[in-house]
């Protein structure tokens, strides 16, 4: 045998011990490090961010949920009633807020078809605070649900809510926002972002295109997290793809708007005006139109309000992004039709109640409402 290939027998020998020496220690193991879990949660990030652009979910991949949704999407009685003798927790992220409160109804309404016990759905308000966002979990948790609905808008604490629930074995749906080992239930953010970006561009098109436009200002909410900043990131990769990065970014304006409250995103909204003091036309979005309507008030407020120079796009639709719509006040809307959340939740909710497999990404599908469209969704009561 020649040296060569007694060499070459060698080192395949030595790449064969050292992947078995390597493979144990892939195994895993309950106990994490802080470091550990940060990495994990930041991988989680990175995977969901990937998938808001690029899943697409296989049909007929999970029957039972998608049995569930056909009952859920008619409003009939759930087959078998496979609510019965389990328990759900849901917490709201604002109580009051119409959005909120079209999510809490709509989960509500499904329960019973599912044949829920409406004295075993326990509800809790997180009010936008972390804190009592927190506590709340740790009430939920103490009634030992069969399953979490987590409606809670800081990331940092639905990584804790997560670590927790996830020692008791109870899983979670995370809306919206979301939280580490959970399927979530709501929007593409990116996708939606961009949609409202599409509809920007159209309105900046009419008015001569991007030479015309002074700035494009986009409100963000970045303790949402990673995810949630796509809700506007979107619509800034919309105008870059029409008029490119080089002529975008010396106009685009980012600013922490706030979790949806008006008052934040009315002060934070003054500060940005006081910086550009010569600005008259500018596009505009942010995260849903509570923190739009603060905005909005701050625009009015300083004097500066017309509404053929602001290209305003929101995200929602709710009863407030309704108004704003027909006043006039915005140009559109992303409708993420929250009457209708429900209809995902509830049968992801029974499916793993039944030990049933749910899609890791459950997206409701969306439209640009405008006033020319508006009725047609939502005509006048």
């Amino acid at each position: 045998m020649s040296k060569t290939k007694l060499l070459l027998i060698l080192v395949l020998a030595a790449a064969v011990v050292t992947t078995f020496m390597i493979l144990p220690g892939c195994k895993t193991t309950t106990t994490t490090t802080a470091a550990e879990t940060t990495a994990a949660e930041t991988t989680a990030a990175e995977t969901t961010v990937a998938a808001e652009t690029t899943t697409t979910l296989p049909a007929g991949g999970y029957p039972y949920y998608e049995k569930m949704r056909e009952a859920a999407k008619a409003g009939t009685e759930y087959p078998d009633a496979p609510a019965k003798d389990f328990s759900l927790a849901f917490t709201n992220i604002m109580g009051g807020i119409p959005f909120c409160e079209n999510v809490w109804k709509s989960v509500q309404d499904q329960w019973k078809l599912a044949g829920g016990d409406p004295a075993k759905l326990y509800y809790a308000d997180n009010q936008y605070d972390a804190t009592i966002g927190l506590k709340n979990a740790d009430i939920m948790l103490a009634k030992k649900p069969n399953v979490l609905i987590n409606f809670q808008f800081d990331s940092k604490v639905n990584s804790i809510i997560s670590n927790k629930f996830g020692a008791a074995n109870i899983p979670i749906i995370a809306v919206d926002v979301p939280t580490p080992n959970a399927p979530f239930m709501g929007v593409n953010n990116f996708q939606v972002a961009y949609m409202a970006g599409e509809a920007a561009v159209k309105e900046v098109e009419a008015m001569g295109g991007i030479d015309k436009i002074d700035n494009i200002i986009l409100g963000q909410f970045p303790a949402g997290g990673e995810v949630l900043m796509l809700r506007s990131e979107g619509f800034y990769q919309a105008f870059v793809d029409k008029y490119g990065a080089d002529v975008v970014d010396p106009k685009t304006i980012r600013f922490d708007g706030g979790a949806g409250e008006a008052e934040q995103a009315n002060k934070a909204m003054t500060d940005v005006l006081s910086k550009i003091p010569d600005a008259k036309v500018v596009a505009l979005t942010s995260i849903n139109e509570e923190t739009m309507s603060g905005i909005i008030s701050a625009i009015q407020t300083a004097g500066r309000w017309d509404p053929a120079n602001w290209i305003v796009i929101t995200q929602g639709v709710d009863d407030v992004g309704k108004q704003q719509i027909r006043d006039g006040l915005t140009d559109g809307g992303i409708a993420y039709f929250p009457e209708h959340y429900g209809e995902y939740l509830i049968p992801g909710s029974v499916a793993l109640m039944n030990g049933q497999p749910v899609p890791p990404f459950m997206y409701v599908e969306n439209v640009v409402i405008t006033k020319d469209n508006i009725d047609q969704y939502y005509p006048k009561q």
